[in-house]
């Protein structure tokens, strides 16, 4: 309420003072002058109305309107006898009559303030007299609960009465404190008269006596119930996944650091199961993230319905969850584990698309109770990625070997991540022969690395580099690289000839990759038809997102291989979909030739196949004359360690002139 808020002042007031300025008016024309005290008196009371009703600005209006009336008859009747000693008493009684006036209007104002608080936020007080048992309660208790006020004076105990059963207790206990002299504050669910469980929170305190005696309680109660449902629901944003409403990582993490303390202390078993889902960045990729997310619904509700009600599971990340099962033996681990790899490799049915996604399963256990929950996890994740590596869709254990090789594999990483920098990386090149003239027709480019931890085998770190994305400047780098090597041999009058270089599928779809090796032929100056490309046969399950750069790396004049053709997933139908300048046949079908003709006769189709198709077909992995013999007359080429063993640049050149140039002469 304003302090110039004189639009509250009843119309009353008005007309009272109005009256009174009248009779003013007439008293000064026709009353003795002993009666003018009484009216002045009356203006005060005036005064101290107004003040109350339209606060300090409404007090003085109505004096100056009155006390100008006053003067106005004064100054007409009696102009000599007004002076300061003769106002002098009006000062005092006007700045008395403004006091109370104005004091009555903030008492009245706050009241209304506190009123409006009260009922805003469902505010409101109790007094417990312990002496008679007897408990009051202010407007609006009743209001609280849904209920009238006649029902509440009917039965005082119906606040107790709708207290939810189990939050009785609380009440019960903070009675007893209450007696004891103690201040309380709690929170506890009722029913309201429409069923709806609310929240309230009630502090109490209590009054001590001189004796000590508690003789009441004072309370007061608030209805929190907005307050606890925000609460709530930013508890679940906090620990629950909003995609699949399983608990997140965190929650996961909390629970499962109190489910050791039990399990230490009552010696139970406990498995943590860390659960990754294949192929599902290539559903997301290709089929969309709303497809993506149904996807993860339905895998979060098929899982559900395998583990027991006791087992917790929990979304971590993407398509990764955690799954804990307490109280069951290593056996029993090991069955669950069958039984999700199971029924979760089904397909899912989603927008009429049947999608496969089968589970990687790493488990740790708290077998001698030394882990905490981190580390359970971390245990887990390692042995998930174990699950991964030896083909997918199966379990595997959490051991110290596996723990060695993971953090060998760590090193690796953090070590690769330097290795352009550090010029750790080199090529070594490996001849290509026509197998039935001894004429040396191409060269593959093999990665090797060495640092600080030695030489590391091309089948470790490869993988670490297509997990991590590391592979794309790897794999240009060594693109590069062959490309100099090729115009290093042209400027020593060395006789040039296709150098193929292994690119991965991640390189191969790209979106840059075409424009990347065009700048690199340009700059480095090197003919396209001299530079191989190889694919593996697994790049062709990606064909729809990769046959444009594949035709526009044969566009460019660059060749493209197939590599370890008969051991990958493509099929006859696939390669016709797409011309293809070599075909690499992997060696297993040449080492099984000479003890299995059924092999054999596959070996021999397959070349044929290619040289139908006006390919080039190299067969990998010659080793020894009897595998020469038996290629010598299907006019293939070979390459293998027969030939030579992939060597450095350097060696290379030396070899080539020693055995080729001599071979020449």
């Amino acid at each position: 309420m304003s302090p110039f808020s004189i639009k509250k002042v009843p119309l009353f007031l008005w007309i009272i003072g109005i009256f009174v300025i009248a009779i003013t008016i007439y008293m000064e024309e026709y009353a003795s002058l002993q009666t003018m005290g009484f009216y002045w008196y009356v203006s005060l009371i005036m005064v101290v109305l107004f003040s109350y009703y339209g606060g300090i600005f409404g007090g003085i209006t109505i004096f100056i309107i009155l006390g100008g009336v006053y003067m106005i008859m004064g100054i007409i009747s009696s102009p000599n006898e007004l002076s300061v000693e003769n106002l002098f008493p009006y000062v005092i009684g006007l700045f008395i009559a403004l006091s109370i006036g104005t004091l009555g209007w903030k008492i009245k104002t706050n009241e209304a303030q506190l009123k409006t608080i009260f009922e805003n936020n469902d505010i409101t007080f109790w007094t417990w007299d312990l002496e008679t048992n007897e408990q009051t309660f202010s407007e609006g208790y009743a209001e609280i609960y849904g209920v009238t006020s006649e029902k509440l004076k009917e039965n005082p105990n119906h606040w107790m009465d709708v207290v939810h059963p189990e939050d009785k207790k609380i009440i019960q206990e903070a009675h007893l404190q209450q007696k004891a002299g103690k201040k309380t504050s709690i929170t506890y669910r009722f029913y309201h008269a429409n069923g709806e469980i609310r929240w309230l929170e009630d502090r109490a305190t209590p009054y001590v006596e001189k004796d000590g005696t508690v003789s009441r309680v004072d309370g007061v109660i608030f209805d929190v119930t907005d307050q606890k449902r925000a609460e709530q629901k930013m508890n679940h944003l906090i620990h629950y996944d909003s995609l699949t409403g399983l608990t997140n990582r965190k929650w996961f993490q909390n629970y499962l650091d109190t489910a050791l303390l039990s399990s230490k202390k009552y010696g139970r078993p406990l498995a943590v199961m860390f659960i990754d889902f294949d192929n599902f960045k290539r559903v997301n990729d290709t089929l969309g993230h709303s497809v993506g997310d149904e996807l993860l619904i339905k895998i979060a509700n098929r899982l559900k319905t395998i583990l027991r009600p006791s087992d917790v599971v929990s979304r971590q990340s993407g398509d990764e969850f955690l799954v804990l099962a307490e109280g069951r033996s290593l056996a029993e681990i090991e069955n669950l584990s069958q039984k999700i790899i199971k029924e979760m490799s089904p397909p899912y049915s989603i927008n009429g698309i049947e999608i496969i996604s089968t589970p990687s399963i790493g488990i740790s256990m708290n077998i001698d109770h030394r882990d905490n929950a981190e580390s359970l996890i971390k245990k887990a994740d390692f042995a998930m990625f174990l699950a991964k590596e030896n083909g997918k869709n199966n379990y595997q254990f959490y051991n110290d070997e596996l723990n060695k090789k993971m953090k060998r594999k760590m090193i690796l990483e953090t070590y690769l991540h330097k290795a352009i920098e550090n010029n750790e990386l080199t090529v070594h090149y490996q001849p290509q022969f026509d197998i039935s003239t001894y004429r040396m027709v191409g060269a593959e480019a093999l990665l090797r690395w060495k640092c600080e931890l030695g030489h590391i085998p091309p089948d470790e770190f490869i993988p670490i580099a297509e997990e991590t994305g590391l592979i794309m400047p790897i794999g240009e780098w060594v693109i590069r690289q062959a490309c100099m090597d090729i115009k290093r041999f042209k400027n020593k009058n060395i006789h040039l000839f296709p150098i193929s270089v292994n690119i991965s599928t991640r390189q191969l779809m790209a979106p840059t990759f075409i424009d990347r090796i065009r700048s690199i032929l340009l700059e480095e100056e090197v003919e396209p038809n001299y530079l191989t490309l190889e694919i593996t046969e697994s790049s062709f399950l990606y064909y729809e997102d990769a046959k444009n750069n594949i035709l526009e790396l044969r566009n460019l004049g660059v060749r493209v291989s197939l590599d370890d053709f008969g051991i990958g997933y493509s099929s006859l139908s696939m390669i016709r979909n797409i011309k293809i300048d070599e075909l690499k046949i992997d060696r297993s079908f040449l080492n099984d030739s000479l003890k299995n003709n059924r092999v054999k006769s596959l070996l021999e189709a397959i070349i044929q196949i290619g040289k139908r198709i006006n390919t080039k077909v190299v067969v990998e992995g010659i080793e020894t004359k009897e595998q020469i013999e038996l290629l010598s007359s299907h006019g293939v080429y070979g390459q293998g360690y027969f030939y030579s063993k992939p060597i450095p640049i350097n060696e290379f050149e030396r070899w080539y002139i020693e055995t080729i140039g001599k071979a020449k002469t």
